[in-house]
């Protein structure tokens, strides 16, 4: 009974917990038993907050003594975790390295006080690589968080710790962060739905540059009604950032019953038009875009898309950041040490001029933008793979060194392809499962909007989730 607790979705729980047919505090519990029996096998909290989400679950329990269930907020007694990049005041916020593993903000970030507001029981600090800079998740605080569905296997990342949380019943919700994929690759790998949203959704304060335009933060859950929960929880602009979408209130997970796809005009990229997919992933994924044809009654046409190489744009357009990153924080440098395959590819860069790297990036991202909008100007979802291979095993090489038998360029990053041109777009994108490899690993399908159009997305998903019962299986840990 208490690891069904753990897998009840949390719109359900809110639910029961407004009928009085569970109380915040039996939710709460259920979760920390279950953190204390598979957190040891996939080790993916950086700092337990137990007492936190019980206290969470306290207050929920008075409100509705003394105000009624109406009052409580729209995550009373859910529990979460933030990730470790995420300021949380009175909580440490150790970005993965040795040098901030006493560092306790005083100021939440916003969507920690969001989330806190809201009511949510937080859990803990999901783990992530140093600064968010790997696509697997190792750190220096607690080592590497491994896969519940096969604890030798990478939960990915950079949002590892919050995707393997999600897929062992270790909370319903979490939240991740997205520059090139970080949100959707360690979904697709642990199984679980991974939402980057619009670019300007959601505030990011500390965790961005103030004027970037890539980052995002966005919710990590296991159905997709409890990603649009926490999206309409997270969304909304503050004063002190710029871009940011005006947007206030909106009810993402009403917006979820309009979800009828017949009729939906659905573009299919198996690769974007650059690099090799595992034949078996790309056979799951095929399988998922021709269920939205035959089952869901949508208008599927494969096309192709001109977009610059994804992996020499995402090294050519970090390489500034990367290396300033290094000059300051020793953290960064103690990883490129423990893999160097990472830094080397991005010093290779570092010749050349300001002037020349400029013009390159905004070219190329510019060229990306319009192959995209063309596309969404005739089409009202893009399906592709969200990454090329499945989990693949703990190695020093942080990823796989060849795909479908072609040598991998750049191993500890390659597995981005599919989901870095989004982040540079702005475009709405999701993961979803879509089904398991002969070895039982999860495979995602992405599934990318227009502009702005993170309900669209949301609504597609949830009809191909409606319609499967790849969410509803659980890891065996």
């Amino acid at each position: 009974m208490s690891d069904d607790i753990c897998f009840t979705p949390a719109v359900e729980l809110a639910s029961l917990i407004r009928q009085r047919k569970l109380s915040p505090r039996e939710v709460v519990e259920a979760v920390i038993a279950r953190s204390e029996k598979v957190n040891p096998k996939i080790n993916a909290l950086i700092t337990k907050t137990y007492d936190l989400a019980r206290h969470a679950a306290d207050q929920a329990e008075q409100v509705m003594m003394s105000d009624g269930a109406e009052a409580l907020g729209p995550l009373a007694g859910i529990p979460i975790s933030i990730k470790d990049l995420t300021p949380t005041a009175g909580v440490r916020t150790t970005y993965g390295v040795h040098d901030y593993e006493d560092n306790v903000p005083e100021e939440d970030a916003p969507i920690a006080a969001r989330v806190r507001a809201a009511g949510g029981a937080l859990i803990g600090k999901s783990s992530t690589p140093p600064f968010g800079w790997l696509g697997t998740t190792w750190n220096e605080v607690i080592g590497m968080t491994n896969n519940p569905w096969d604890l030798g296997r990478s939960a990915g990342g950079s949002s590892g710790g919050a995707g393997a949380l999600v897929a062992a019943g270790v909370g319903q919700l979490a939240t991740g962060s997205d520059g090139g994929g970080s949100i959707r690759l360690p979904a697709a790998l642990n199984g679980v739905v991974g939402h980057k949203p619009t670019h300007g959704r959601i505030p990011r304060a500390t965790e961005a540059p103030l004027f970037d335009t890539v980052d995002a933060l966005g919710p990590m859950t296991r159905t997709v009604a409890d990603a649009a929960l926490l999206l309409s929880v997270l969304a909304g602009p503050i004063e002190d950032e710029p871009y940011m979408l005006p947007e206030v209130g909106v009810d993402y997970v009403a917006d979820l019953r309009a979800s009828a796809t017949r009729g939906l005009r659905v573009a299919y990229s198996p690769n974007l038009g650059h690099g090799q997919v595992e034949p078996e992933v790309a056979a799951i994924v095929k399988a998922a875009v021709d269920h939205f044809q035959t089952v869901l009654g949508a208008a599927v046409d494969e096309v192709e898309i001109e977009i610059p190489e994804p992996m020499d744009y995402f090294m050519l357009y970090y390489t500034p950041q990367i290396l300033g990153i290094g000059a300051v924080e020793p953290g960064i440098v103690r990883l490129w040490e423990r893999f160097p395959g990472l830094v080397d590819r991005f010093k290779d860069l570092k010749a050349m001029s300001a002037t020349e790297w400029w013009q390159t990036v905004t070219q190329q991202r510019e060229m990306a933008f319009r192959a995209f909008a063309k596309l969404f100007g005739a089409y009202d979802i893009l399906l592709t793979p969200t990454a090329p291979v499945a989990a693949w095993e703990h190695d020093g090489a942080v990823g796989p060194m060849e795909i479908n038998g072609e040598p991998v360029r750049h191993p500890t990053i390659d597995y981005f392809r599919f989901t870095e041109p989004f982040g540079h777009s702005g475009h709405p994108a999701l993961t979803i499962n879509a089904g398991f490899t002969s070895l039982g690993l999860p495979v995602g399908l992405q599934i990318v909007g227009g502009m702005r159009n993170d309900a669209g997305v949301l609504r597609a998903a949830a009809a191909y989730e409606a319609t499967t019962a790849w969410t509803q299986q659980r890891p065996k840990l």
